[in-house]
């Protein structure tokens, strides 16, 4: 659904914890900010003495807002279990990945039993800072940005809790509450199925409005009951029914068949929707090269349907893909992403395409951009790399016969040159038929 919201489907080639007490103080609060930024401990290494040793037993210590009986849920390894690398993988790969913790692990020799005692150190933090890869997050909510977050206690055995986050871009800004129950944790296969009852609220800015020079700002306000379905490996699924309420502050200027104004009366729509995505296993790492990385991907389709008081309807497919070749020690990233309309869609929720050297995305009805990156010698974590890129995005509006409004595809390229460092903080000059803009961002965010 955030897909449209702010009319951010395809501007991701820009980028891309419960409260405890109202009491706590502010320097707790950055400190967690802090411990939150520098990122999980690295995955435990079991000694070559201890491998294939027997498990004598298995216990959890936790801080933060978690539980014990929740961790255990993600753990394959119990009393009896013989210690591998692989089965330790699998279980940090659950803590961090599925459960959103930060775990550390402790291996101690049993001597009276010549086995092993496995003690889990696991923390999740009420409040951090997030950065937002795209192909990362839940499949139907791909804005991409930087934010804040906000997480609960677990409040029954299964781990449900209350959660909410607040995260942005530049283009488009989001919110949303969320009521998440974890349904099945396989611990063996690496797998989870909640559900979630969300509320969100979003704004963007996504034209200048012509023939008037203008920013025209949408918001939206929605109410989700989704079914998400998760793996380690980076796969994700889901489905979702909801209601979404859309409205512009001004008028765009565009007349076309293919549209309903929501500047004098809302849009209103019933959503039933469904995506799929899969992250490669370094893009929280951001080792975004072969063979750590070849393909990430999401396809997400909606059907506005005429339910419940729906103004129009309408249908929306959307197809990003981003793949990684490497050249020496360098990756040349190319990225696709197209959002197609069909139905009658509402102007404050059009699809856009977005490039570097604009300030704003091209939107209308039906979208494209294309990207190729070269990332010099990133092979190895650098503390600063160089990249060269060229992009170009259109949009069209089925329909249209307006000259900012054409029923074909309207391209905008440019080209520039970018400086990452330590692989979080990116900023990028580029060079298009407007002139040359600086562009600052998170390499977190981006393909």
């Amino acid at each position: 659904m955030c897909a449209r919201i702010a009319a951010a489907v395809l501007a991701a080639t820009l980028l891309t914890t419960p409260v405890r007490s109202a009491a706590q103080s502010v320097p707790h609060a950055l400190q967690s900010a802090l411990r939150a930024l520098q990122g999980v401990p690295p995955c435990p290494k079991v000694p070559a003495p201890q491998v294939g040793a027997r498990i004598e037993a298995v216990s959890v210590e936790t801080s933060g807002v978690v539980d014990a009986d929740v961790v255990r849920r993600y753990l394959s390894l119990r009393k009896g279990s013989l210690l591998v690398q692989a089965a330790v993988n699998r279980d940090y790969d659950n803590l961090v990945k599925l459960g959103g913790f930060r775990p550390r692990l402790l291996i101690k020799d049993d001597t009276l039993s010549h086995a092993v005692t496995l003690h889990w150190i696991v923390r999740a933090e009420w409040f951090e800072p997030v950065v937002h890869p795209l192909y990362a997050q839940e499949p139907l909510w791909p804005i991409p940005g930087v934010g804040l977050a906000v997480r609960s206690a677990p409040i029954d055995d299964r781990g449900t809790n209350f959660s909410g986050y607040a995260v942005s871009n530049g283009l488009a800004s989001l919110a949303r509450l969320l009521l998440t129950t974890p349904l099945h944790v396989s611990a063996g296969d690496g797998r989870e199925s909640d559900f979630i009852a969300s509320v969100s609220g979003a704004q963007g800015v996504y034209r200048e409005s012509e023939p008037v020079v203008t920013n025209v700002y949408s918001w939206t306000a929605g109410a989700q009951a989704l079914y998400l379905a998760r793996s380690t490996n980076g796969m994700q699924f889901e489905l979702a029914l909801g209601k979404l309420r859309t409205t512009g502050a001004e008028p765009t200027g565009i007349v076309a068949p293919s549209l309903y104004s929501t500047y004098h009366a809302p849009g209103l729509n019933t959503l039933l929707e469904a995506g799929l995505s899969r992250a490669c296993a370094g893009a929280a790492t951001q080792q975004l090269y072969p063979p750590y990385c070849y393909v990430q991907y999401r396809f997400e389709v909606v059907d506005g349907i005429g339910w419940l008081g729906a103004t129009n309807e309408y249908q929306i497919y959307v197809l990003d893909v981003a793949g990684y070749v490497a050249v020496g020690p360098s990756t040349l990233a190319l990225h696709v992403a197209e959002a197609r309309s069909g139905g009658v869609l509402s102007d404050s929720f059009l699809v856009c395409g977005a490039a570097r050297a604009y300030p704003k995305p091209f939107c209308g009805t039906d979208a494209q951009t294309l990207t190729a990156e070269y990332r010099v010698d990133d092979q190895l974590p650098r503390r600063v790399e160089l990249v060269l890129f060229t992009e170009t995005a259109a949009s069209r509006v089925r329909g249209g016969d307006q000259p900012w409004a054409l029923p074909t595809y309207q391209w905008h390229a440019g080209s520039g040159i970018g400086v990452v460092y330590r692989g979080m903080v990116r900023l990028d000059l580029a060079y298009g038929s407007q002139g040359a803009r600086l562009w600052f961002g998170f390499k977190g965010a981006t393909f």
